[in-house]
């Protein structure tokens, strides 16, 4: 064998081990691509799972602050209520009372 078929032979397995490297390096960059596909994709699920429990959080400590707020005007239109039919007696009672003694001065009136 000749030196330049030496070389030859030496440059053709070079080539073929470029070629090699080269489909590894290939292969290598689709793992990591899929890789971080699903590294994104799963991080995405746990953010939107932690945005999930946050947003019920809240929704929670609002509604419970609406619920105590109804309560409380609850309680006021009650106190209200009451206090209201209790003004609504005296006068009706007062309103009574005035009439039968306006009747009653009345009558005392035109009997001779």
């Amino acid at each position: 064998m000749s030196s330049v078929e030496k070389i030859v032979n030496v440059l053709s397995e070079l080539e073929r081990d470029i070629e090699t490297l080269s489909m590894k390096v290939e292969d290598m960059k689709k793992r990591i691509f899929t890789n971080s596909d699903k590294e994104i994709s799963q991080l995405r699920e746990k953010i939107i799972e932690i945005a999930k429990t946050e947003s019920e959080k809240i929704i929670s400590a609002a509604k419970q602050e609406a619920d105590e707020k109804s309560q409380r005007i609850l309680a006021e239109s009650e106190t209200n209520l009451t206090k209201l039919r209790e003004n609504t007696k005296l006068s009706f009672d007062k309103s009574v009372k005035l009439v039968v003694d306006s009747i009653l001065n009345k009558k005392d009136a035109s009997e001779p």
